[in-house]
């Protein structure tokens, strides 16, 4: 009978590899290995089968010395990779054979392979070499970038490698194993291009910052038509009859009448409105902190509470500034301040209702998405607008997605969700509730914009009042009359649709109801 020893793996430097096989007797039953110890156990390298000395760094996984947990015939032992008693033995870019001799079956003494592994040397993904080289991946402005492909060559090209592919961390980096040479460095990440960077690793020379990405926005203008911008553009250059050629205004100058336009257009429909358009924004109670900045657009705080699993509110309002019992949560310009963290609970979310007296900067572009579908990246770059660094700045704005092209593609619909947080330094945005299905794409973009939480007919009144501020500053009072009364028409449609969206009691048809005669009980 011919055994063909298990290849274990392949396994990481400085790990350990664990190796199991079961004894029989002559008439296949189970049977204990007499005399097993770690002098036992021979390890030989490569193909030269050079064979290592020592014999530390073994163990016997046999609790009572013969058979693991006292099932008989199980054996076991673990080589600790990390154990260089034999200087350079155990390294990287080399095969190794596991032979298990001088045991006794049934009175007889035999000897077998359990096994060959090696380290770091098929997949090379870490690398065939024995010195670690950490390399960190940043933009060109020097911001460390997670989640890009790395691979590294001894020649300048992009097909094949030595090393990778890798995926930096939250720190931009990856380590490979290497040989102390020149090194080329290629990367991949959607929305990026990488310039050209190699380093040469050499004693006292193992880590190497490459500041080489730089964000790129590309793709179908066709997914931008559903935008709030790319409507709003048209529409105001429409109204103002500018054409797009040689035009006097440019995009951004127009986009930023819209965003003037928008929260006055908000403000005259939360005017007389028994329930305003507000903006929810989550705040999570963290230990030690007691002051909690929310975003620039706040205008008066509409209501502080916290909400359990039933949907149960709890209010909660600031005593007097001399309350004895302290004043227990207020506002101080843009800061939440709450007396301490006991008094709220650690981890607990705060929902915050503001009325906003202004708008976070609106742009669309493209993006990536989080497995889960509730953190997206916004694109270094936009399409249109122009990215808000205010911090917090587009808590409370939705994120709107607007398509995902590629060669395979999920989720190509139209979804809106409410931002809750926001991180300017990442760009990292946290939704209220996961996209549903989650957009991917292997090779094509999704398009997203960050749009006022509006509707499409609040739309086309935000376009007129920017058309009309253009026209008034021009001195065009003709012009400027007939949008002036366009928009008039267009936010009283805006009024009455709020006004008999909010009633509390909606009409009925009393002769096809409960109301009517015949259906009561006499």
């Amino acid at each position: 009978m011919i055994n063909v020893p298990p290849y274990l793996g392949d396994y990481e430097a400085g790990s350990s590899v664990y190796l199991f096989w079961s004894s029989f007797g002559s008439n296949d039953e189970a049977i204990t290995l007499s005399g097993l110890a770690v002098t036992d156990i021979e390890i030989y390298k490569n193909a030269s089968m050079t064979q290592r000395s020592s014999d530390s760094g073994y163990a016997l996984l046999d609790t009572d010395g013969t058979d693991i947990d006292g099932i008989t015939g199980c054996h076991g032992i673990s080589i600790d990779l990390s154990d260089n008693t034999d200087a350079g033995f155990f390294a990287v870019g080399n095969d190794y054979m596991v032979m298990i001799s001088a045991v006794t079956v049934n009175g007889q003494t035999v000897n077998f392979c359990g096994g060959t592994f090696s380290i770091q040397n098929r997949a090379n993904k870490n690398g065939v070499g024995d010195y670690a080289v950490t390399l960190t991946i940043r933009s060109t402005g020097g911001t460390p970038l997670a989640g890009v492909s790395v691979w590294v060559n001894t020649s300048n090209t992009r097909s094949g490698s030595v090393a990778g592919t890798k995926i930096t961390d939250a720190n931009g980096q990856v380590t490979f194993y290497l040989e102390y040479t020149t090194h080329y460095v290629f990367c991949h990440l959607a929305n990026y291009t990488f310039a050209a960077a190699s380093f040469t690793a050499a004693v006292g020379s193992v880590s190497f910052t490459k500041d080489i990405a730089a964000a790129t926005v590309s793709g179908s203008s066709a997914f931008y038509s559903d935008s709030f911008l790319s409507r709003g553009l048209v529409d105001v250059r429409e109204n103002v009859d500018e054409p797009n050629v040689s035009a006097k205004y440019s995009d951004d100058r127009i986009i930023a009448h819209l965003e003037r336009a928008y929260i006055l257009v908000l403000n005259e429909k939360n005017r007389s409105n028994k329930t305003p358009a507000v903006v929810k924004q989550t705040i999570t109670i963290a230990s030690g902190v007691t002051e909690y900045n929310l975003p620039h657009v706040v205008g008066s705080v509409h209501a502080i509470y916290s909400t359990n699993d039933s949907g149960y509110k709890l209010f909660y309002d600031g005593r007097g500034v001399h309350n004895p019992y302290g004043r227990g949560i207020w506002l101080e310009g843009d800061t939440l301040h709450i007396q301490n963290v006991d008094s709220m609970g650690l981890g607990m979310s705060l929902i915050v209702e503001w009325i906003p007296i202004g708008i976070a900067r609106l742009h669309n572009g493209v993006c990536t998405l989080s497995a889960d579908g509730k953190t997206v990246t916004f694109g270094a770059t936009v399409n249109a607008g122009t990215l808000d660094t205010h911090h917090e700045a587009y808590a409370g704005s939705v994120f709107r997605c607007l398509g995902v092209d590629g060669t395979t593609v999920v989720g190509n619909y139209l979804q809106e969700r409410n931002i809750t947080a926001y991180d300017e330094t990442t760009r990292q945005a946290t939704l209220d509730l996961a996209l549903d299905p989650i957009p991917t794409t292997d090779d094509g973009y999704i398009y997203y914009e960050i749009a006022p939480s509006i509707h499409k007919g609040m739309d086309t009144v935000v376009a007129l009042y920017a058309a009309y501020r253009i026209m008034s500053v021009e001195g065009n009072i003709k012009r400027a009359k007939s949008i002036l009364d366009a928009y008039r028409n267009e936010l009283r449609n805006v009024r009455l649709t709020a006004y008999y969206s909010n009633m509390t009691e909606a009409p009925r048809c009393s002769g096809d109801s409960a109301d009517n005669r015949r259906f009561r009980r006499l």
